[in-house]
């Protein structure tokens, strides 16, 4: 069984890791007053998803620099292809608006300045239009990785594969 290429094993955990932690700090922040005193939570949460951003990037460089390198799957169908092509579409597409919404709408409050010295601008709030938007992405993310993973278990179970060592650094 021909497996991924180191890096790209390596930036698909952390991926894995970093979409988890920004989740957890992302569903922290929910109740939790845009105000000076909580800024920093924002900032944290922000500054993950920007690294998120900047590591999906990466990955597509290598997923390119590697094309030739990547394990192929046996599709049953155009449909099964086109599926699948989908799905890892939509999650990179995702991995990029999400942290791009939430930059956006934290930059558009002004607060930014906060970070170098600047004062807190005065009634300073987050966009409603800018929260909806990453949250529906978040939504999307969160449907196009259980189908991923659901796609994982069916093919491997299917086809008698253990298609997830292809994703493992320390397997043979």
């Amino acid at each position: 069984m021909k497996k991924y290429p180191a890096p790209l094993i390596i930036l698909h955990w952390l991926t894995v890791l970093l979409v988890a932690l920004v989740a957890f700090m992302g569903y922290r922040l929910e109740d939790v007053e845009f105000s000076a005193e909580n800024f920093v939570y924002f900032r944290n949460h922000a500054l993950a998803g920007m690294l998120i951003f900047l590591v999906t990037l990466v990955r597509m460089f290598f997923k390119r620099k590697y094309k030739e390198q990547l394990p192929t799957l046996n599709y049953y169908s155009d449909l099964h292809k086109m599926t699948v092509n989908g799905v890892h579409f939509l999650i990179y597409l995702m991995l990029l608006l999400i942290p791009l919404t939430g930059f956006i709408n934290v930059y558009q409050t002004g607060a930014f300045g906060f970070c170098f010295g600047k004062p807190f601008p005065d009634g300073a709030q987050l966009s409603e239009f800018w929260h909806e938007t990453h949250e529906f992405f978040i939504k999307i993310l969160f449907v196009s990785v259980a189908a991923h993973v659901g796609g994982v278990f069916a093919y491997s179970f299917k086809n008698k594969e253990k298609l997830l060592k292809r994703m493992c650094l320390f397997s043979k």
